[in-house]
């Protein structure tokens, strides 16, 4: 097996075991317990945040460079531009609209 798709499968595993060690905690748990688990994972994932965007602006914007760069033609820059907008923006939308969906669905912060 490729180690593409091992990691594939470690990422899908761990994602399902987070899923299920929220829904065990939220039903078995009490109100304190689940504040505190909050209030502790919340450092993890603010650091994780914070490495994700400290790697990612760079990677994207030295991606981009080297990729217009070996373009080389003007008229072969500006097809490329307009595509990776356009590909951009629906992506945006698009996940702004899902995330819209699942927030009138699921209502979160409503008692």
């Amino acid at each position: 097996m490729a180690n593409a798709n091992k990691l594939t499968i470690f990422i899908v595993i761990f994602m399902l075991a987070g899923i299920l060690t929220g829904a065990m905690i939220h039903s078995y748990a009490s109100a304190t317990t689940i504040e505190v688990w909050s209030g502790n994972i919340t450092l993890l994932t603010d650091i994780f945040l914070r490495l994700i965007k400290m790697v990612i602006a760079p990677l994207v914007f030295s991606t981009l460079t080297v990729g217009i760069m070996k373009l080389g033609e003007t008229s072969t820059i500006g097809r490329v531009g307009g595509k990776a907008m356009v590909w951009f923006i629906s992506s945006s939308v698009l996940s702004i609209l899902v995330g819209l969906f699942i927030v009138t669905l699921q209502q979160p912060g409503r008692v």
